[in-house]
This record gives C-alpha cells, sequence and structure tokens, in this order.
C-alpha cells in the first residue's frame, strides 16, 4: 500500500501572496486560486524537460520503462503513481522535499537548483510517458488540488 502524501499546501506560488498579502486578501486568493490558464503548464517545453529530468531526477526515479507503481522513489513513468497527483503538488515537493517517513527515504530539496517553470519542463516531459487517460485523470486532479 502507498502512504498517502502529506496535506497539500496552496499553490508554492500562492504561498507567497498570501504571506504578502492582508489577511483578507489573502484569504480571498487562497479561495479563488492563483492559477491562470497561460501559467507555466501551458508553456512548458517538453524538451527542456528532458534534458533537466536527466540531470537532476533519472537517477533516482528512473526513465520511461520500468518499473512499478510501489517503488520507492516512484517511477514517473505510466507504471509509477506521479500522475495521481496535482502539478501543485508536485511542484512543492521538487523544490522544497519531503522529510523522511516510515519505509521512505527523504526526497531532498530541489529549490537551490531549479525554479517552478523548470519543475513545470520537467513534468511536461514525463507527462509524454503516461498513457491518455493518465494525463486525463491527472489533469483533473490538477484542476481539483491546485484551482
Amino acid at each position: 500500500m502507498i502512504d498517502p502524501m502529506p496535506a497539500p499546501l496552496p499553490p508554492r506560488r500562492c504561498r507567497a501572496r498570501l504571506r504578502a498579502s492582508a489577511p483578507l486578501l489573502g484569504l480571498a486568493i487562497l479561495l479563488h486560486g492563483c492559477g491562470d490558464a497561460d501559467g507555466p503548464r501551458a508553456t512548458a517545453d517538453p524538451e527542456r524537460g528532458a534534458e533537466l529530468y536527466g540531470a537532476h531526477c533519472v537517477s533516482c526515479h528512473g526513465g520511461p520503462v520500468g518499473g512499478d507503481i510501489s517503488d520507492i522513489p516512484p517511477r514517473h513513468n505510466a507504471e509509477g503513481h506521479t500522475w495521481h497527483h496535482g502539478d501543485c503538488e508536485l511542484v512543492d515537493i521538487v523544490l522544497d522535499g519531503l522529510p523522511p517517513r516510515e519505509g521512505h527515504p527523504p526526497m531532498p530539496a530541489f529549490g537551490d537548483r531549479l525554479d517552478e517553470q523548470d519543475v513545470h519542463d520537467i513534468l511536461a516531459h514525463i507527462r509524454t510517458w503516461w498513457e491518455p487517460d493518465q494525463r486525463e485523470h491527472q489533469q483533473q486532479v490538477t484542476d481539483q488540488v491546485c484551482g
């Protein structure tokens, strides 16, 4: 059984706005979301993402084939479970890392080496490994979780 992910936070771009905003404006941002259809996902570059994935991710997470949904660290291909999570959750995990959990090593933070656009480019690359129904499901999760 896969351990559940921690409860999602507002997207990284929202958290900064929430801290910098007056409390009521921050609440409005949280309730109405910070996403924008022409944001990083819409402009992501899967070719650049392939280069970044090769430099930062493949050594732990593997490539486009092989693996299993229960692999630790998880595979990002169609055999893994990355497509079960929204973009904002994945961006936060990559940039901020995850602490160790029972049976799971820590995920190091890459925020000192990558920015949000870099992660969206990486996600655009790994999406090319997913089946159409997985991409559709992941978009629905992103819409629900990331607002």
